[in-house]
Parts: structure tokens; C-alpha cells; sequence
């Protein structure tokens, strides 16, 4: 490949020594690095051991001539986009022709002058340049998609791929949605006693019980709230399973924490379904699609004021799972509202009884599970 002390690395290929010296010495003096094969064989020999920056190809060869070498080399992955000048003696229209159905870039026809071979070869070498630097940007954008991709919702994604492929955003729009919101009871406290590695590296194993369980139930998540998440559902139903899940599977976690000596993750978890806006919200500087509205705030209010293990759900939703008896009703005083609203807790116990016998919407509870 190119080095820094030669404009490219070139093989030249012709059964003539006469004219790979005349070649080589050309190209040496002008600062290329050079060498040499005597037929197709040799070539791709050579080719093999370390890759060209372009190989300049003579066609009428004994054993496999110029075109099946060619033919060769763009058949495999590794040397495919090496570019191929064509240097013979042919000059018919039908042999350019071939030349350039098997792949060639270029035909130099013999005898050549040196200029002309010079210009070719470092117009050739320019474009396979750029054509790698544009790969190679290529690669590294998709590895950035790839990798911002995992700090985004579906919906944010969709949103970014409106804004650059029809140059508009999505208008901000209403939607039914359930959303979920976690938190960890007493995190403040943890974070100022616990040593941050070791707090984050617990707690991105608990995000992730808490995001598998999102996803596998067709929801996504808005986003991180320092120890909680924010996440919506159009399903209630998976909503409600997803959060029962989560409880369980948070349980187990904190007893693996405690008998390693390791502080648990209590969680609480809020439920509220109703309309919602979806939509960008920021400046030109940060910009960021979220969800917001009534029901959003009222989840935090719940979460806030849930028993940890526990989930507490808003009539909305205590309705659209069919009216769950084992959810215990409660009068919930919300944050910047007069009125109270109903709300139905489950504990971490109707959790477990529910998980054990499968119980979920759209099959009502009743009390013959208990």
C-alpha cells in the first residue's frame, strides 16, 4: 500500500524483462515503488503477499493472459477495487472493450510515451485514493449510526432520518400511549457513599433488566433519568407486563447484590395511559425528541409515591387491564393538581402470584388466583 516515501506502490506485469526494466526504472525515478512479474501466475503471487496500490497488466501473456488475470483479481474481495491498467500492443477496439468488461480502469496501448503513462497512472492512483477515503468515511459514519443509534428511541431515530432524507422534521403530534417510569428509592443517598465505578457498573446491569424488558414487550425507552427511565407502550397490556417483569427480575438483583455484599436497587415503578405529544423539543444547539403531557407527569407522581417492589398504576390504566382485583385502590393527592385521583397499587406479592399463574390482560384477575 502507499507509503510515505513513495507515491504508490505499483506491480507491473509482462513476459517481456525488456520491457519491465524500461517500467520499472520510469516509475522508480519518479518516486513510485516498483516490482515485477514475468507472467499471470507470479502476478497473483505477488498480489497475495502484500496488495498493490495499482498494477499495470500486459494482456498477450503465455499460460493465463492479461484478461483472465484481471478477471481473477476482481473476482475477490481483497483485491477487487485494486485498479488495472491495461498496457499492450493490441490496439482493436474489441481488445479495449474487453478490457475494460473484465474490469480494467485504463488501456495504454504500446509504444507509449512516458508522459502519457505517468499522467495515467497518478490520475488512477488520485481517483483509488479518494475512493478509499470515501469508504473509509463510509465505514466510519455507519459505525457512528450505529453507535448513537443505542442513545435513542425508535421514535428520536425516525425522526432524525426524516429530518436528513426529506430535509423536514416530524410534526409534533398526539397518541394514546402507557407509560412506565422507574426509580430507585433512596439512589441519592447511594451515590454519595458508594465509589462511582462500582455504583455505575451496578447499575448498568440493572438498566439493562429494566430496557430488556421494554423491548422484549414492544415498548421503547424515552430516555435515562439518572437512576430512572422513562419509557412508553401502545399496548397497556405489555406495558403491565413489562413492569411486572421488571419487579421480579429487580428482586433476584438485589438479593445477588446483598449476598455480594453490594448495596440493592429498591425500585418503585408508576403506570398512566392516556394522550401524550410526541415531538422535538430544544434549540439549534441540542435538540431532542421526547414525550410529554399530563399523563407523563402523573407516572413520576405515581413512581414517586409507590412502595418500592410495588407498581402504581392511574385509573386509565387499572381500566384497560380489566379492572385488576388484587390492585389495591388509593386516593392520590398529584403535584400542581386540586382534585385527587384514583390509583391502584399492586404489591410486590399480587406481582409474584400474577407471574406464577400467568395471569395478564386481556384475562381478568379474580380472586379464585389468590
Amino acid at each position: 500500500m502507499i507509503g510515505q516515501d513513495h507515491q504508490g506502490d505499483i506491480l507491473i506485469v509482462d513476459d517481456k524483462p525488456e520491457n519491465l526494466d524500461l517500467l520499472s526504472t520510469m516509475l522508480v525515478n519518479h518516486h513510485y515503488h516498483v516490482r515485477a512479474a514475468l507472467n499471470g501466475t507470479l502476478a497473483l503471487r505477488a498480489v497475495r503477499a502484500v496488495l498493490p496500490d495499482l498494477i499495470l497488466l500486459d494482456i498477450n501473456m503465455p499460460g493465463m493472459n492479461g484478461y483472465e488475470v484481471c478477471q481473477h483479481l476482481k473476482s475477490q474481495a481483497e483485491t477487487k477495487d485494486i485498479p488495472v491498467l491495461f498496457i499492450s500492443a493490441f490496439d482493436g477496439t474489441i481488445d479495449k472493450i474487453r478490457a475494460f468488461n473484465v474490469g480494467g480502469v485504463d488501456y495504454i496501448t504500446k509504444p507509449f510515451q512516458i508522459e502519457e503513462v505517468l499522467a495515467r497512472i497518478h490520475t488512477q492512483l488520485t481517483l483509488y485514493r479518494q475512493r478509499q477515503e470515501l469508504q473509509q468515511r463510509y465505514q466510519q459514519i455507519r459505525e457512528m449510526q450505529h453507535a448513537v443509534r443505542h442513545y435513542l428511541s425508535g421514535r428520536a431515530w425516525e425522526e432524525i432520518q426524516s429530518s436528513v432524507n426529506q430535509h423536514e422534521h416530524m410534526p409534533a403530534k398526539r397518541e394514546r400511549l402507557t407509560i412506565v417510569m422507574s426509580d430507585i428509592a433512596g439512589f441519592t443517598q447511594l451515590s454519595e457513599q458508594v465509589d462511582p465505578h462500582l455504583l455505575l457498573a451496578d447499575l448498568s446491569v440493572y438498566m439493562n433488566i429494566l430496557t430488556t424488558q421494554v423491548y422484549q414487550h414492544q415498548g421503547e425507552v424515552d430516555k435515562f433519568l439518572g437512576d430512572g427511565m422513562l419509557a412508553f407502550f401502545t399496548d397497556p397490556s405489555q406495558a403491565f407486563q413489562a413492569a411486572c417483569l421488571m419487579q421480579q427480575q429487580i428482586a433476584v438483583f438485589n438479593i445477588n447484590q446483598i449476598q455480594q455484599k453490594r448495596f440493592p436497587f429498591p425500585t418503585r415503578i408508576g403506570i398512566a395511559t392516556g394522550s401524550v405529544i410526541l415531538g422535538q423539543l430544544g434549540s439549534a444547539e441540542r435538540k431532542e425528541y421526547t414525550i410529554m403531557g399530563d399523563r407523563v407527569n402523573v407516572a413520576h407522581r405515581l413512581q414517586s409515591q409507590a412502595s418500592t417492589g410495588s407498581i402504581l398504576m392511574d385509573e386509565p390504566t387499572w381500566q384497560q387491564l380489566q379492572r385488576p382485583d388484587h390492585a389495591i385502590p388509593a386516593a392520590v393527592v398529584m403535584k400542581g393538581k386540586q382534585d385527587a385521583e384514583m390509583a391502584y397499587a399492586l404489591s410486590f406479592e399480587a406481582i409474584s402470584t400474577a407471574l406464577h399463574n400467568g395471569i395478564f390482560p386481556g384475562a381478568a384477575w379474580s380472586s379464585s388466583h389468590t
